[in-house]
């Protein structure tokens, strides 16, 4: 009896454990490809962030709750001997949202001080509008000194963003918890 006990405590485990693993492949955020380059007193990104959402997440989505995502990047100055040295960072902020009237998702964002709105039709159309980084220009207070740079990002879904009474579902469901943990790239010149 108690073998039997003991058995089904760990598939029971076993269960929940793959569900959970499960429930987090199927959608989450990804850093896809992103090329850094530093101009003069800028730094300007090209590339891609994959944003799946999971099922829970785009059933909200296409009741008109608005999502906003959060794109987090941290220039680093690459030191020999000590840890290296954060020069500037930067959050970025950007929407999508259904229009029930029109039929339409509409993403908002862009680029600092020059935010886009644009409409359409999907929400796979929608999602990959939002994750496309053409010439991001974040401006820099002065010009980086000769060395080399590495950029962090990160992707995630902004959950203090959503409406109060969706919060405390989003918090305690992984379904709601999509990021994309830090990635490092190298910055050309």
């Amino acid at each position: 009896m108690r073998a039997c006990v003991k058995t089904n405590w760990r598939r029971w485990v076993a269960a929940a454990l793959a569900l959970t693993l499960l429930g987090q492949a199927q959608a989450d955020f990804k850093v896809a490809d992103v090329q850094p380059k530093l101009a003069d007193k800028s730094l300007v990104l090209t590339g891609n962030l994959d944003l799946n959402l999971s099922s829970s997440v785009e059933e909200a989505l296409s009741k008109g709750i608005p999502l906003d995502i959060l794109i987090d990047v941290h220039l680093y100055q690459n030191r020999r001997y000590l840890w290296n040295r954060k020069i500037h960072s930067w959050t970025l902020h950007r929407r999508i949202q259904y229009h029930a009237l029109s039929g339409q998702y509409l993403v908002s964002g862009g680029d600092p001080g020059a935010e886009t709105r644009e409409s359409l039709l999907t929400p796979q159309e929608a999602l990959k509008q939002l994750g496309t980084l053409n010439d991001l220009t974040l401006k820099l207070a002065q010009t980086p000194p000769a060395g080399d740079y590495t950029v962090e990002l990160r992707v995630s879904l902004d959950i203090e963003s959503l409406p109060t009474p969706l919060r405390p579902v989003a918090y305690t469901s992984f379904a709601w918890h999509l990021n994309s943990g830090w990635t490092s790239w190298k910055v050309a010149r």
